[in-house]
Parts: structure tokens; sequence; C-alpha cells
């Protein structure tokens, strides 16, 4: 008889929380995958997310759907946002993008993550 066997992941998930600090109601979101208006039905689930945390193999682009090009922004592998409303972001995120792989130069969003990438380095 064959085994179904299931691979190792290859880190390219996203853990959102419904409270700020890690805590609450929680759920992986699994990649590469799209998630346009991001919607989660479950029990006692709070309107929104408050904290996430990035996989190690994840870039994570956020956007908002009516308004992608200005509002698009990037979380890269291994983030933590303890709270997402500290975030800076212009308008309110609903979708996300989970790659497992730095965006191509000729991507939509790929000047956004240069100019996010090049301010969080140049922080360390």
């Amino acid at each position: 008889m064959a085994k179904l066997q299931i691979t190792m992941t290859n880190g390219c998930w996203l853990d959102v929380f419904d409270a700020n600090g890690y805590r609450g109601n929680t759920r992986r979101l699994l990649g590469p995958a799209d998630f346009p208006r991001l919607r989660i039905r479950e029990r006692d689930w709070g309107d929104s997310i408050r904290s996430l945390v990035v996989g190690p193999g994840a870039y994570v682009q956020c956007f908002n759907s009516t308004n992608f090009s200005d509002t698009v922004f990037w979380l890269l592998p291994n983030q933590s946002v303890e709270e997402v409303a500290k975030l800076e972001c212009a308008e309110g995120i609903d979708s996300i993008r989970l790659f497992d792989r730095l965006p191509f130069a000729h991507e939509p969003g790929y000047a956004p993550y240069m100019l996010w990438a090049a301010s969080h380095l140049a922080r360390m």
C-alpha cells in the first residue's frame, strides 16, 4: 500500500494573531500563496490581524487591493510585528502575497521593497 507523505515546510508561512503581542486566536497561512481581501472565518476571531510573525523562508507583500501601487510594502523573513497598528502604511491593508523568494526587479512592488529593505538595513 502506497503512503502519502507530507513534505517538510519550506519556511514560507505567516502566523497571524487577533491580539497584540502574539496572543489571542492564531492561524498559520502557508505559501507561496495569494490572500486577496483576506478574511479569517473562525469563531471568536477579531475584526483584524493585530500581530504577526513571518516564517524564515517567506517574503510577504502587503497591500490594499484597491490601491496597490501606493500601499505596497514588504515584510521580510523572520520579521515579527508585535502591533500591526504601528506599521507605517498609508491605507488599510486588506491583501497579502506570500513568496518563497525575493521579488524580481520587473514585478510590481519591487521599488518599494528595495526602499523598505534599505531603510531597515540602515538601522542595523
